[in-house]
């Protein structure tokens, strides 16, 4: 019968000399990647050397380069005069302008400007109405405003009626010094003090 414990023995051996040869192969895999990546750092730092040193002989010797070197130093050059040329190219497409359709007679200008619109002056006192060029209001005294004054504002504004605006009706300024009424539409506030007009929205 086999002895078990040289079985386990053996056993045991074997599986830690495995795990000491897979410990042992990761640590070489490692210790050699680090130096590997100071390899890889030693030649970064003498091509940037070399690139140094072949920069200044060319700033210092393209004038007259050594045969061995003439070669390089035209082909640098040339480059050099097609960047400039490449430049100068880019600045031309830039400045380029539009190739623009001619424009038939009549319509250069299409837009259309806002006029001002020609409207009775009322008074923001009592709400009478004035001809166009009155200045103040002969019943409170304030001094009138335009209805509408803007073409837009006017066309925005809704129709005014009688009961709205008190067309010279000599309402007494006594009577209705509390009442507001709006510049654009002529619709009297429903409330002293409101801010805007509840019949177009414009500021009172």
């Amino acid at each position: 019968m086999p002895n078990s414990n040289s079985f386990f023995d053996r056993l045991s051996a074997n599986l830690t000399n495995a795990t000491r040869t897979v410990s042992q192969n990761l640590k070489n895999s490692t210790d050699a990647s680090k130096l590997m990546s100071q390899i890889t750092a030693e030649n970064r730092s003498i091509q940037e050397n070399l690139n140094a040193i072949g920069k200044l002989y060319y700033d210092i010797c393209k004038d007259e380069p050594d045969e061995a070197f003439r070669p390089m130093v035209e082909a640098i050059i040339k480059s050099e005069q097609r960047i400039v040329e490449l430049q100068e190219s880019i600045k031309v497409i830039r400045a380029r302008e539009p190739e623009l359709v001619p424009v038939p007679d009549g319509e250069e200008n299409t837009e259309v400007k806002e006029q001002p619109v020609s409207s009775l002056m009322v008074c923001m006192g009592c709400g009478n109405t004035y001809p166009q060029g009155t200045a103040f209001c002969s019943v409170c005294g304030q001094r009138l405003v335009p209805q509408y004054q803007t073409a837009a504002s006017a066309s925005a504004a809704p129709p005014v009626t009688e009961s709205d605006v008190f067309v010279n009706s000599g309402i007494n300024a006594q009577e209705s010094k509390n009442t507001q009424f709006c510049p654009y539409c002529g619709k009297k506030a429903a409330i002293p003090g409101q801010p805007f007009c509840d019949n177009c929205g414009h500021a009172i």
